[in-house]
């Protein structure tokens, strides 16, 4: 039987687990006996600006008001709450696109990567704010011919309001091509160093923040040859490479922790699960270079292996594809920033449709685009 028509057609019409369902009823009872008081909501935490760095799954996340609150969408795009017994239907959708990712090509003449991220930033003035959000688009063209250079494309394509009552507001103020974003310039965020004292230390020289002037309308940033390296811009971390990875599960785990060990994430991330949910990311979801179908599949199945991974059902990201979403909850004992960290996944091919925080209501990113093709990149605009 084919595991992913399988579990369409389980997501088709959810049902509740006979033990949840029991446990809610329960619940109901005892709220109607007075003998529990409704959960109070805590309001979502808003964004705030800063340099932008990359970031993982795991390892560089907004916080989340309540892990509870496990997918809440922007424009109001959502999905059911994980259940109790959803670990064992989060490692069987795994599975599943694991093996749906083996049958991908794997070979062209390039390999392409597209991916869209987005930011939610309140813009306009302090008396009169209102939200949009930034869409940015990368494409990276690997060549794999020898000696060929690669392609990048970025383009900015055009922010928008979140809701039609920031619409409203856009519109009010004119309907600018260009919004400043809402935000305390006086705000230190930072410190670099300054000139060095006579004692031998340096001076720290506060970096204050900077508010954002944000595009409404496309504009195409840059169009250039890709530079190679680790490191760089599409390329991969430094110590992770890609030809020395193996395709089997058990040896890419250890590959993997080998790297978060000893350095390779973006900071100190502590445990197994929040380490490995995080480098899976670079393989999965991220433009680090040509990734061969199987490794992907091994990584998939990494991620299966891990006891914190939940399904939250069938979601609809920013540019309404559906797929299946799974969650991990992050803590700030890991190192990390707590909240509830989704990956999203097309459940006819195994492919990698978005990964978020908080469901995508401040950040994400979508995976638009990923595997090998032959066909060619635009040209280079100099």
């Amino acid at each position: 039987m084919d595991e992913m028509k399988a579990i369409e057609q389980i997501f088709a019409e959810p049902k509740a687990d006979a033990e949840v369902a029991a446990s809610g009823r329960a619940r109901l009872l005892r709220l109607a006996a007075g003998g529990e008081p409704p959960a109070t909501r805590r309001p979502l935490s808003r964004w705030t600006s800063g340099p932008r760095t990359r970031w993982v799954l795991g390892a560089g996340l907004l916080p989340v008001a309540a892990a509870g609150v496990a997918a809440v969408m922007l424009a109001g795009h959502g999905s059911a709450p994980a259940s109790s017994s959803s670990g064992g239907q989060a490692r069987r959708i795994l599975l599943a696109a694991a093996t749906k990712t083996m049958a991908a090509p794997a070979n062209g003449r390039y390999y392409r990567f597209v991916t869209e991220e987005g930011q939610q930033l309140t813009v306009g003035s302090k008396a009169h704010p209102y939200r949009v959000v930034t869409r940015t688009v990368d494409e990276e063209w690997y060549a794999m011919a020898p000696g060929e250079p690669g392609r990048i494309l970025r383009r900015d394509e055009g922010a928008r309001p979140v809701s039609p009552a920031d619409a409203a507001a856009w519109r009010a103020a004119g309907s600018p091509a260009q919004v400043k974003q809402v935000c305390d310039e006086n705000k230190i965020v930072g410190t670099r160093g300054g000139k060095q004292r006579p004692d031998g230390t340096f001076e720290e020289i506060p970096i204050r923040q900077k508010c954002l002037r944000i595009n409404m309308r496309p504009v195409l940033l840059s169009s250039s040859p890709m530079i190679g390296g680790p490191g760089m811009h599409g390329q991969p971390p430094v110590g992770l490479d890609l030809a020395k990875l193996s395709d089997d599960t058990a040896t890419l785990r250890r590959q993997l922790l080998a790297w978060t060990r000893s350095g390779g994430l973006d900071g100190p991330v502590e445990g197994d699960s929040a380490q490995l949910w995080a480098a899976a990311d670079y393989l999965i979801a991220s433009p680090i270079g040509p990734v061969r179908p199987a490794l992907r599949a091994a990584a998939y199945r990494v991620l299966a292996d891990l006891p914190d991974v939940r399904s939250l059902g069938e979601v609809t990201d920013q540019r309404g594809r559906r797929g299946q979403a799974l969650a991990r909850v992050s803590r700030g004992s890991e190192g990390v920033a707590p909240g509830t960290n989704r990956l999203v996944i097309a459940p006819g091919t195994g492919v990698p449709l978005e990964i978020s925080s908080n469901g995508g209501a401040t950040e994400y990113r979508l995976v638009l685009e990923c595997g090998y093709t032959n066909e060619s990149p635009p040209p280079t605009r100099k």
